[in-house]
């Protein structure tokens, strides 16, 4: 239940994007959007250790398992995602609307 719920705030996301892009282009406001990947952060700590309690697993081999599952062979750590950020801010971007980019090491997330 929990993943479903997961995915379709990331559904939400990415429609939110696109009807605020569309709507506010004539404005000349750009929205675009980020879809990052698992990313390496305290915060999977934690969820490592959830799955460590709820799957008797040791301390790490979730976060280890996911990292290697993404076709990059890693998690993303949060400097992967400055670039596309820099990108979509800047005037490289003008002609790019209502789009959510991908920053997921090869792990299609949207």
């Amino acid at each position: 239940a929990l993943v479903a719920v997961y995915c379709a705030t990331k559904a939400a996301v990415i429609s939110i994007t696109q009807s605020a892009g569309l709507a506010l282009i004539k404005h000349g406001i750009n929205v675009n959007g980020i879809a990052p990947g698992v990313v390496d952060t305290p915060m999977w700590d934690q969820v490592d250790a959830l799955f460590a309690r709820y799957e008797n697993l040791p301390i790490g081999e979730k976060k280890r398992q996911v990292g290697l599952a993404v076709p990059a062979g890693r998690m993303g750590d949060p400097d992967d995602y400055r670039g596309a950020a820099v990108f979509l801010a800047s005037s490289e971007a003008d002609y790019v609307v209502a789009q959510t980019l991908n920053v997921d090491g090869g792990n299609w997330m949207s």
